[in-house]
C-alpha cells in the first residue's frame, strides 16, 4: 500500500478533510437565511484573520509570489473558493443536490487526466483505476431510487462549473503550495475570496437591494465560525498537507469520499437514510480509493520524451519549471 510514515499521514490528512467537509452539511443547512454572498465573504474574511493569527503565533514568514505565483493563487481564490460557493448553490436550486454530486465525483478522474497531460506522462494502471472506480461509485452512491439521473441543461452547465471549481483547488494549488508553502497560499487566497465575495455582494446591493450583510443570530454565528475555521481554515491546510505527501493524483482520489462522508453524516443526525445504492457506491469509492493508492512501481511511458517528467509530484504547468524554481523559496509546510 503506503510506502512510508509520510505517505500514511498524508492519507489520514485527507481523510480529515473528508470527514470536516462532509459534516459541514450540518452548518451551512443553519444558514439559509443569511445573505449568500455576504455570508461566504464573511466566512472567508474571518478566514483569514484566523490564518494570520496562526501564522503571527508560528512567527511565519509570508513569502512574496512572483506574477505568474499570483496569477495562480488569484485564480485558486477566483474559482476553487468564490466562485465554487456560489456555483454551488447556483446548481443545487436547478438540479437535485445528487445530480450536482455525480457531476463532482468525476473529480478525481478529471485531476489525473490533467495532471498527466500538462505533465506529458501516462498514469499508471492503478492509479487510473481507481479514479474510475471513484467515478463509478459517487454516481451509484447517489443515483435515484428509479436508478436514474434527471439532467436539466441549466443543472448539467451549473454542475459542470461547480467540477471546476473542485478541480481548481487541486490543480491550481498544488504548484502554488509546493513553491510557496500552504499557509501562504491559503491566507492569500482567502483574503483574495473575500474581497471578491464583498465587491460583488456590493453589486448586486447596488442592482437589487440585496443586503450584503445582516447582523446574525447565535447560531448563525456558531455556523459561520465553524465554516471559517473548521471547512476553510484547517480544510485547507489539512488538504495542501496530503496533497504535498500523497501527489496532487493520489490526494485528490479522495474528493470521491467527501459526498459519502455527507450522507453519513445525514444518517447520523437522524435527516436522512442510506440506501443499497449508497451503501453500493460507498464501497466502490473505498476500493478505488485504495486501488489508487497502491505503490506497483510502474510508470507510463512519456507521451513526449520532450520535457517529459517521470516525478509523480511535477509542476503542473508544462514550461513553468524554471521560472517557478527562480521565484520559490519555502517548501510547502505539513501543517500549515
Amino acid at each position: 500500500m503506503m510506502s512510508d510514515a509520510r505517505e500514511r499521514s498524508g492519507a489520514a490528512l485527507a481523510l480529515g478533510v473528508v470527514c470536516l467537509v462532509g459534516g459541514s452539511v450540518a452548518a451551512a443547512d443553519r444558514l439559509h437565511g443569511f445573505p449568500l454572498i455576504g455570508g461566504q465573504a464573511a466566512r472567508y474574511a474571518l478566514a483569514t484573520v484566523f490564518l494570520l493569527v496562526w501564522a503571527r503565533m508560528r512567527k511565519h514568514r509570508f513569502v512574496r509570489p512572483t506574477p505568474v505565483q499570483m496569477v495562480r493563487i488569484f485564480l485558486l481564490a477566483a474559482t476553487g473558493m468564490a466562485g465554487y460557493g456560489i456555483v454551488l448553490v447556483c446548481a443545487t436550486s436547478m438540479t437535485s443536490p445528487g445530480n450536482v454530486g455525480v457531476a463532482l465525483g468525476a473529480a478525481p478522474l478529471i485531476i489525473v487526466l490533467v495532471r498527466s497531460l500538462l505533465a506529458r506522462t501516462r498514469p499508471s494502471r492503478s492509479l487510473m483505476g481507481g479514479a474510475l472506480c471513484v467515478a463509478c461509485g459517487s454516481a451509484v452512491a447517489q443515483l435515484s431510487t428509479g436508478g436514474a439521473v434527471q439532467w436539466s441543461a441549466r443543472g448539467f452547465v451549473w454542475s459542470c462549473l461547480a467540477l471546476a471549481g473542485v478541480c481548481a483547488v487541486t490543480l491550481l494549488g498544488a504548484p502554488a503550495t509546493k513553491e510557496l508553502g500552504s499557509l501562504t497560499v491559503t491566507t492569500y487566497a482567502c483574503g483574495l475570496a473575500s474581497a471578491m465575495l464583498f465587491l460583488v455582494a456590493l453589486i448586486v446591493w447596488a442592482v437589487t437591494g440585496t443586503p450584503v450583510l445582516r447582523r446574525p443570530t447565535a447560531v448563525e454565528l456558531s455556523a459561520l465560525t465553524f465554516l471559517a475555521v473548521g471547512v476553510t481554515t484547517v480544510v485547507f491546510l489539512m488538504w495542501y498537507g496530503a496533497v504535498e505527501r500523497l501527489d496532487a493524483s493520489r490526494a485528490g482520489l479522495f474528493n470521491g469520499l467527501v459526498p459519502l462522508a455527507s450522507l453519513l453524516a445525514l444518517s447520523v443526525t437522524g435527516a436522512g437514510s442510506a440506501t443499497v445504492n449508497q451503501i453500493a457506491g460507498a464501497a466502490l469509492v473505498l476500493f478505488g480509493v485504495a486501488l489508487g493508492l497502491l505503490k506497483t512501481g510502474e510508470r507510463g511511458p512519456a507521451m513526449s520524451s520532450a520535457g517529459s517528467s517521470t516525478d509523480s509530484s511535477a509542476d503542473l504547468s508544462a514550461g513553468s519549471s524554471a521560472g517557478s524554481s527562480a521565484g520559490s523559496s519555502t517548501g510547502s509546510s505539513a501543517g500549515g
